[in-house]
């Protein structure tokens, strides 16, 4: 058939009408691979995107073969993802995959988010083997209504979409296993707020030793990977305990321990609480335990951790309207990381360094000075090319991507939502390191507010679905996302009205 010049699709089409094949089962054959062969081609695919890193929903032969045979009873239903996965290696549209038998079995979550899918700019029906996209080489602005298959399985990446927004499901993929419910109706942050401002007068009953001190320093860890991971209902778990604990610690030290060790680690333990406290709201708590972090870090004789309690405290500042004081606090912690006589090339000082440049952008952007806020994006890419990758040193996410996230951000909040979405479209937040799920879905945050001011409805869904599976906390704490599900609520239509009253439901919001 190829010699007689038919494409893959006419190909597909054709072995279908002989041989009475579903659409699925022809596209393969179309590609003259076998269902076993398909699956490995399907499974270097997934691990080229970042899908599925470690192969734990490895496609097989077995699979594939139940889901090309659906919607015949007791087959797999294949979800949107692995349907626009199949598109890409196949090299199809992914409407080429589906018929009416296929339609009318299909959710209507499933069939709203695949209307927003469309082809690549090339020809779907090409003989040819299809290019492989490479991160950011798709388009750089998503036009209204429309999505690619790349787009949707690297910008969305929505697993089985129509179950992620079930109000009872938990998909925070950093958590399996853990209890990560907010406590319903109550206050996420009573316990460690009584732990930082009511500390117990009794002493420890426990021994105090050099091992004590390496436990409490992979608690501090844990807390902030929680944090990073959107897992807020775990991090306020996890911290009372890491506050309490780290203050027995310092009030008596096991012989023969650095104190300046305990220092650090108190310092670690009152960022991660500032962080938790600044994202949900109570900035008094959030600048207590950023003064005491800053405080602990001096102790501790750990410039770097200086520097990002400082931070911390600016954070406050800069979200409670005081951006003078913000910058002023900024300046002067990059100031005392500048003026030090060495280890300025330290990975930690450059993150530290990095991170101030960043709040000192926004902080720009906040007073709409643009010139000054492109200056110090600049800076900071500066120090991240000195870094020289995507890192998480000192908890700070600094690197390359995350300036562009900044930029997005900056982006966004000048009112800019083209602009937005054009540097969006060139962020690939595979490069972070794997436990940042908060700052992949802080993308998919600003991308979906840029596409909700853009009127982009049905593609500022899916960024928004995209965070319900990502990061469902996020949901109820961050206000843009839940402007973002508030608007596009109120003006959902037909079958997009249950899938998002679900994401509100979700986050708490009142429909």
């Amino acid at each position: 058939m190829h010699t007689a010049g038919m494409s893959r699709d006419e190909i597909a089409v054709e072995l279908g009408r002989r041989y009475r094949l579903r659409p699925r089962a022809a596209h393969r054959l179309a590609c003259g691979w076998s269902q076993t062969q398909a699956a490995a081609h399907l499974n270097a695919h997934a691990a080229r995107l970042g899908l599925d890193p470690t192969g734990r929903a490895a496609m097989t032969g077995a699979k594939l073969s139940e889901l090309e045979l659906w919607p015949h009873p007791m087959r797999r239903r294949p979800t949107p993802q692995i349907l626009a996965l199949l598109a890409e290696a196949y090299g199809t549209d992914i409407h080429h995959l589906l018929d009416l038998d296929d339609r009318e079995h299909l959710t209507p979550a499933d069939l709203h988010l695949l209307a927003t899918i469309r082809a690549k700019g090339t020809s779907a029906g090409s003989a040819e083997a299809p290019a492989q996209t490479e991160p950011g080489e798709h388009d750089a602005v998503t036009k209204p209504g429309q999505l690619n298959r790349q787009q949707f399985l690297i910008g969305a990446s929505v697993v089985g979409v129509a179950t992620a927004i079930l109000p009872n499901h938990q998909s925070n993929a950093g958590s399996a296993g853990r209890d990560s419910e907010p406590p319903a109706g109550g206050d996420l942050l009573a316990e460690l707020r009584e732990a930082i401002t009511a500390p117990t007068e009794q002493p420890s009953d426990r021994r105090m030793t050099s091992a004590v001190l390496d436990e409490l320093t992979a608690l501090a860890r844990d807390c902030h990977s929680r944090y990073q991971e959107a897992d807020f209902a775990s991090a306020a778990r996890l911290l009372p305990v890491a506050v309490r604990s780290v203050e027995a610690l310092a009030a008596d030290p096991p012989a023969g321990v650095d104190p300046r060790m305990v220092g650090r680690t108190r310092a670690a333990v009152y960022v991660a609480a500032a962080k938790l406290a600044t994202k949900t709201g109570d900035h008094d708590l959030a600048w207590l335990a950023a003064d005491r972090g800053q405080h602990a870090a001096l102790i501790g004789d750990a410039p770097a951790l200086v520097a990002t309690a400082r931070r911390q405290i600016a954070c406050v500042f800069y979200d409670t309207g005081r951006p003078a004081d913000a910058e002023r606090l900024a300046l002067e912690a990059l100031d005392a990381l500048n003026g030090r006589r060495s280890g300025i090339d330290d990975p930690d000082v450059v993150s530290a360094r990095g991170a101030l440049l960043l709040l000192a952008a926004m902080i720009s952007v906040r007073r709409d000075d643009r010139v000054e806020a492109h200056r110090r994006l600049d800076a900071a890419a500066d120090q991240a090319a000195v870094l020289g990758r995507d890192d998480n040193r000192l908890w700070s996410a600094f690197g390359p991507t995350n300036v562009a996230i900044h930029a997005l951000a900056g982006a966004q909040t000048l009112d800019d939502p083209a602009e937005a979405v054009r540097i969006g479209a060139q962020i690939d937040t595979r490069l972070l390191p794997v436990p940042l799920a908060g700052r992949r879905a802080r993308v998919h945050v600003d991308l979906a507010s840029a596409h909700t001011s853009l009127g982009d409805n049905d593609v500022a869904a899916v960024h928004i679905l995209d965070v319900a599976r990502r990061a469902p906390q996020m949901l109820r704490f961050d206000p843009a996302a839940r402007w973002v599900v508030t608007t596009l609520l109120h003006r959902a239509r037909g079958s997009t009205v249950p899938i998002l009253r679900s994401v509100a439901e979700q986050a708490g919001i009142s429909a």
